[in-house]
Parts: structure tokens; C-alpha cells; sequence
């Protein structure tokens, strides 16, 4: 906390023409680490212009491990807070753009900003990535990772929220796609997801799984099989995961 209050210090007596020269020479700390208590305290000081600029550079211009990805990294963060408070279908489109992006530290910075949409509002974090659920399979995993965070699902009506759009990720694997490494990225991640959601729901998430089960679609089970061994499954109900880890084995085998 002291570092986070220190680093705005820094940022409000400072001018903000001084502000991209201060982020990239603390882009990092402990060697390549990533400076995630500065890009949260800029995301709260910054204006949306920088932002907005942050986001405009080319990855060609910053890539990833560079100093100068930061810049962009902070910006996406800065969207998340500026949307958590504000409705803006500009900036969100920029965001489902920037899920996309080829540099995987900022696919998290994305999550990270509708992680703060969602700390602020889940339901308003649910509307808005309605149609990421359809979207590219980057687009699909950055709100599933948001929305299927422990943090956020406070009650009972948030999980179900998070198991309908898991559940239309899930479908994502019925149909006839061309299996990539982003649709290997996704797989990982729904079965996460599901791990989590029905830790934090047993009884209705258990029966939306089993029935995913019933269906015997190996993506689809290939899925169930990866989530059923997490340890936080393993650690809920250990019997039932076995029994319905024997029987993907059974349906496997035919």
C-alpha cells in the first residue's frame, strides 16, 4: 500500500508531460517483473487522453518484454477504471480489440480491466461482454478469466450469471472449428472455469456438468476430464469427480 500511495505522490507533482518517461524507466521491478502497483496507481490518475494514446501504439512500437509495452499496458488498465464509472462503446471496442493483441501481457491487462468493471459492478460487467461470448476464441477466454474470478462472484446470482456465459463457451467446442493454438488457449481456460464455477455453486454447477458429460462430445469431454482432475474439484467432492472421471474413461473406450 505505502508503494501504491508513493507512486501517486510521484504522479500528481509531477508534470504529466513527464509522465511516460516516469512509467517506462518503472516499467519493471525485481529484474523483468512487470510494475502492476504503478500501472494500477496510473490507471486511477491518468487521464483518459493518455489512454487513449497509450493504447494507439503499435505492438511493432512496443513489444512484448519492452519497457515500452507498459505504456499500453497502463492504458488498457486506465479503460477499465474510466468504464467501471462510465458507459463507453468506443472504449470497449478497443478493449475486445486489444484481447486480440499478439502480446500476451496485454490479453492479461484486458482481463485486468474488466476485472475492475466487475469489482465495481458484476452485472454491468456481464452486459458488457455479452457478445465477447461469440466473439474470437482470445475474446471468449479475456471475459471468461474476468468473470470466472473467485473475487467477483459474491453471491449466488453472480455464479449463475458466470455459468450461462461458461456454458456458451463450452458450445464453442460442439461446433466445426479450426483447432488452433487460441482454441488451445480457450480450451484451458474453460475447463479452469469450470472447476472454479462449481466450487462455487456444487449443486447446480455438478448438474450442468454432468449433463455436459451425457452429451459424450469428446472436445467437449476432453474439456469435463482436465476439470475433474483440478485439485479444487478433487478437494470438494472426491467421489463424485472419480465416478464421473470413470465414466469419461468408459465413454473414451466406447
Amino acid at each position: 500500500m505505502n508503494e501504491i500511495v508513493n507512486y501517486k505522490k510521484v504522479l500528481i507533482n509531477i508534470s504529466p508531460k513527464q509522465w511516460p518517461a516516469f512509467l517506462i524507466e518503472n516499467a519493471f521491478v525485481s529484474g523483468n517483473k512487470i510494475n502492476v502497483e504503478l500501472a494500477a496507481t496510473f490507471s486511477r490518475v491518468g487521464t483518459l487522453m493518455d489512454f487513449k494514446n497509450f493504447v494507439r501504439i503499435e505492438p511493432v512500437e512496443a513489444p512484448e518484454g519492452s519497457a515500452e509495452v507498459f505504456l499500453t499496458y497502463c492504458g488498457v488498465l486506465g479503460y477499465g477504471v474510466y468504464m467501471s464509472k462510465y458507459y463507453d462503446q468506443g472504449l470497449l471496442d478497443q478493449l475486445r480489440i486489444k484481447a486480440n493483441d499478439p502480446r500476451p501481457i496485454i490479453q492479461k491487462a484486458v482481463v485486468k480491466a474488466l476485472q475492475y468493471i466487475g469489482h465495481y459492478k458484476f452485472h454491468k460487467l456481464i452486459n458488457y461482454v455479452d457478445d465477447w461470448k461469440t466473439g474470437t476464441p482470445l475474446e471468449q477466454r479475456a471475459c471468461l478469466v474476468a468473470v470466472c474470478s473467485p473475487e467477483l462472484l459474491k453471491d449466488q446470482e453472480a455464479t449463475l450469471e458466470a455459468l450461462e456465459l461458461l456454458e456458451w463457451a463450452t458450445a464453442t467446442f460442439v461446433e466445426d472449428i479450426d483447432w488452433d493454438q487460441d482454441y488451445e488457449v480457450l480450451h484451458e481456460e474453460v475447463a479452469r472455469c469450470w472447476s472454479v464455477l462449481v466450487a462455487e455453486n456444487p449443486n447446480k454447477g455438478r448438474q450442468m456438468m454432468e449433463r455436459w458429460i451425457k452429451e459424450k462430445h469428446p472436445a467437449v469431454n476432453s474439456i469435463m476430464k482436465k476439470s475433474l482432475q483440478k485439485d479444487l474439484l478433487q478437494a470438494l467432492d472426491y467421489d463424485w469427480t472419480n465416478k464421473w472421471l470413470y465414466k469419461l474413461k468408459q465413454f473414451d473406450n466406447g
